[in-house]
Formats: C-alpha cells, structure tokens, sequence
C-alpha cells in the first residue's frame, strides 16, 4: 500500500491496532490504495463547509469529519502520508467555505482571477495545516480504548484553538441558525462545543468499524445522542433565559444605522446624507443611542487628543438632533504617517463620553506584519497601516431615572469573532450589559462572508448571556438577543456606485432588553469555561509525549 512504512504493520507506532474484531468496512479501508482515501478525507473540509451560512445544511456538521477520521483511525501510513491526508481533509474548508477570498481579490486587488484562486488555494492550505497536524497526532498516538478517544478529541479542540488563521471559523458555523444548538457556549465556549461535536463523530466511526452489532448500535445510539441532547438542552436553557428577560424592566431603546455605501469613492456629503438621514428616523423613533458603522463610513478623520477636536465634529455628527451617537472614525495624531482605527461616544450635547482604538487588526488590510510599513506604503500605494489600541474599551451611557446608566463594550470589524478579546472587554471592571459591532464588510461583496461573521458574532452573545448589536456598512445588520437569536436584521446590500440609488440607507429601531451586566453574572464560561481549551492543549502534548516514550520502551 502506498505511503506505508516498514514497521507499520502494528498501525499504531509499534503498537498493535487491532483488526481481528473489525467490521467489513473497517477491513475494506484497510485495503484501499492511498488514492481512494485521500479522496475520501478530501470530502471533509466540502462537508463541514456545505454547513456554514446562509442557508447551510445544519445536519453536515454532525457529519463532516466522519470521512477524515474513517481513514485516520484506520492509517498505517508514514508521518507524510498521514500529514497530507490531513491536509487535503482540511482544503475544503476554505475552499467551500472562503471562496469569497477570491472575490474580495479580484474586486478591489484587481488581480486577474487565476491569480485570485492561487491566493484561495493558499489562504485554504494555511487553515488546512491544523488538520494536517491532527491528522499526524492522531497516527502516532493512542487510538484505541478511553484514552484514545479522550486524546484524539483533545488533539482537536488544541489545534483548532492553537492554530493562528486570519479568520477564525468553526466546524459548526451553522448552528447560528438554529440557536438552540448553539446554548452550550453559555458554559464551554465554542471549542467545548468542537470537542462536543468530534466526539459525537468519533463515536459514530468506531461503530461502523465493530464487527459486534450490539456495539455498533450503542456506538451510533451515542452519536445521535449528541445533536438530540444538544436539542433539548438548548431548548430547556433558551426557556429559561426567555423567562429572565421578560420579569426584566431594564431596556435600552436603539438604532442601527445601515448607510449603504460600500468600498468606492463617493463625496463626503453624500456619505453624511446617508448616515445623517436614518439617524434622524432613528431619533424620530425614540431611539436613545445611534449606532454608526466601522471608520471608513464617516468620511472623515478626527485629530489627537480627540477631547480637542470632538466638539467640531459632533456638530457634523448630530445635526439636526441631540441623540447620542457611537460613530467609527478614524483618527491620528499631529503630522502623524499612520494613524488609528477608532470609535467615539457622544451624548446628548456632543460632549465625548468613550474613545477606543481597535486593537486586533487585519494583517494586511490594516496593518503591514514583519515588514517596516513605512517602507511597503511607499512602494504600494493603497495599502494601508493602523497603528493599534491598548485594550478593550467599557463606555457608558448615562441616563436619569430608574433606568440606569447602559454599560457598553466597543468591538470593530472582526473583534466580535474572536472569544479570547471579548471575553476581556465582558470582563472589565464594573461589567457590560451590551457588546457593539461597527464593521464594514463591503470588501467581500455579495457572498457569504457577511452572513459568516454575523453567525460567528452569534456566538458571542450565549457565551455571555448578554445582547449584541452590529452596523454593518451594506449589511448584515443586525440586533442578536441574549440567546443568540436574531431578533431583527437589515439585509445584505450588493452595493455598487451604479446601484447606490436603489439601496437607500437603512436603520433598525428595537427596544433591547438588559438583563445581565457581566461583572454582576457572569457565565460559567466567562468564569473557568474558557479554560477548557487550554486544558485540551496540556492533555494532547502530555499523552503524546508519554505515548511515544512508551513506544520507545
């Protein structure tokens, strides 16, 4: 068989893989040539990604790495062999799931598209490396018993949370639209729930490989036990959650500007006539904060200190009403190269109540990695550098009453898809009652990326239990409650400068219910869940090592 090695007949680094017990299937991949099970492992990465939104097939994900392990659980190949069926597994997981990557750099790189499928092909083998490394640490690791499946869903959860990716991204993206699949973040986070979902998998694999159909019924009986309890438990807990909001009085009365105006050149009035004429229906409607999109949006920059400069420009801001408004600008001190991608709160007076300074940006697009910028922005013109913030930011709005003042976290562009840095500005002294996104997506034009990172952003209002908004450039827009459920949304805008006319600016006007601060009731998953994670990492390397040692012996 290709790709076998000479001491491979054990199948498990000098350890006995038994097969005397094995299901006919088990032994038919044991005689597959290595073609056909790289194929087979090739259908993963396309399953896991037929999953993801908008409307993705939610049951792939409860099946997407079964082809993957199939053969891996099986493998007597060498570590290149088994490395590259990994890798392949992983491709189509961008391939499927990314191919909005082409199209951003076709659209506004304007590389030729042969060019732009080179670079899919490398941004997908980049993600593809942490199956690649799966792949090497389940062939030369316990496999078999207890500690083999504890280890391999493990090795999972590690490289997944291990792996650096320009993007993060999940094995079960879709569960966003069925928020009830998505409640166990309240406790494990997103990568408790990959373990979830691998183990499931990997049970369902074990029994098609057991010759005894008694095992094989309780191994597939324990796979479909996974997505039926995750059903019920995530029903149970929506319930309750759904009970606590509603013996609630606190609310916050919001709009979400959605201005229409994607990545080309278009004159500063007609950029503040978009965004001015929502605020206004917003502020007609009641609404007690404005919410503006990502910098890039307001056209224009605001100098350093801002505190010096915020009184000229929230006259721009609030023309025409008194509302606050949380608007994205971008900023820069005196004579300053670079500058910094920003968000200010202003009250009813314009006075500025919060700056923040993004602080995890995109390599890149924001900024130039490894390279001194000041020599790559004067070789390529339209390349950009930012300069980072220090940490997450904590505004709050004041308000007179029993209402209460409003506890605010800043996130810009893709920080609301990233659980480490939320879960950092959910825990900043005196808490948070509302996570806020201000992002452009207009980069990746009208695919699937937009609907991605909403269901991504999703995620983050289970793992604490409060409401997340999000300004969108062209959308999605959109207002996420404490279950993760999308109460209200804008739609994603195709938004060119032909079509600018036939897609006027949007807001949504909701009354958010504020039914926790996170520093009053955290979550399980705020307080040690997110420990879980890194646990898999300790475990994964410390019986790795010990296994080989014990190979040695």
């Amino acid at each position: 068989m290709a790709g076998k090695s000479d001491d491979d007949e054990t199948g498990n680094g000098g350890r006995a893989f038994s097969v005397g017990a094995a299901s006919a299937l088990a032994r038919r991949i044991d005689g597959l040539g290595y073609p056909a099970r790289l194929a087979i492992a090739a259908t993963s990465g396309f399953i896991i990604a037929s999953g993801a939104p908008r409307d993705g097939v939610i049951a792939a994900s409860f099946v997407g790495l079964a082809p993957l392990l199939l053969v891996l659980l099986r493998s007597r190949d060498t570590a290149r062999h088994v490395f590259l069926l990994g890798l392949i597994g992983g491709m189509g997981v961008g391939l499927g799931g990314f191919p909005w990557i082409a199209e951003m750099l076709v659209q506004f790189a304007h590389v030729p598209t042969g060019v732009a499928f080179v670079g899919l092909l490398g941004f997908s083998a980049w993600m593809a490396i942490s199956y690649g490394l799966f792949a090497l640490l389940v062939r030369f690791g316990p496999r078999e018993g207890a500690l083999g499946f504890v280890y391999i869903v493990a090795a999972f959860v590690a490289l997944q949370v291990s792996w650096p990716v320009l993007f993060p991204y999940t094995i079960f993206l879709g569960f966003a639209e069925e928020p009830a699949l998505m409640q166990l973040a309240e406790w494990i986070g997103v990568h408790g729930i990959e373990g979830v979902m691998i183990a499931g998998q990997l049970a369902l694999v074990r029994g098609l490989f057991v010759a005894s159909r008694g095992a094989r019924l309780a191994y597939v009986v324990a796979w479909l036990a996974v997505p039926i309890s995750m059903l019920a438990i995530g029903h149970s807990r929506m319930a309750a959650i759904d009970i606590e909001i509603a013996q609630t009085d606190r609310t916050l009365r919001i709009g979400i500007v959605q201005p229409n105006v994607g990545i080309f050149r278009l004159d500063s009035g007609r950029r503040m006539e978009r965004l001015r004429t929502p605020t206004l229906e917003a502020v007609y409607r009641n609404a007690e904060l404005v919410v503006w999109p990502e910098a890039g949006t307001f056209p224009y920059s605001i100098g350093r200190p801002a505190e010096r400069y915020i009184e000229r420009v929230a006259r721009r801001v609030q023309r025409g009403h008194r509302t606050p408004v949380l608007f994205g600008a971008s900023s820069r001190e005196p004579e300053a190269r670079f500058g910094y991608n920003s968000t200010f709160l202003i009250d009813r007076r314009g006075d500025l109540l919060g700056g923040y300074d993004k602080v995890n940006l995109v390599p890149l697009g924001e900024k130039i990695p490894l390279i001194d910028p000041d020599i790559v922005t004067d070789w390529v013109g339209n390349i950009a550098h930012h300069h980072a913030g220090e940490g997450p930011a904590r505004f709050v709005l004041p308000r007179e009453g029993e209402a209460g003042d409003v506890a605010m976290a800043p996130l810009i562009c893709y920080e609301d898809i990233i659980p480490a840095f939320v879960r950092e500005s959910a825990a900043q002294p005196g808490g948070v009652d509302l996570l806020v996104n201000q992002t452009i997506d207009s980069w990746y034009g009208d695919s699937a990326e937009p609907w991605e990172h909403l269901a991504l952003a999703q995620f983050r209002a289970v793992e604490h239990r409060i409401p997340i908004v999000r300004s969108v450039s062209t959308g999605v827009s959109a207002i996420v409650d404490a279950n993760g459920r999308l109460v209200d949304y804008a739609p994603l805008r195709p938004v060119t400068r032909s079509t600018l006319d036939e897609y006027p600016p949007e807001v949504l006007v909701a009354t958010i219910v504020l039914a926790r601060n996170t520093a009053e009731q955290p979550t399980f998953y705020a307080r040690v869940g997110w420990w879980l994670p890194h646990l898999c990492q300790l475990l994964t390397l410390g019986v790795f090592l010990w296994w080989r040692q014990k190979g040695r012996a």
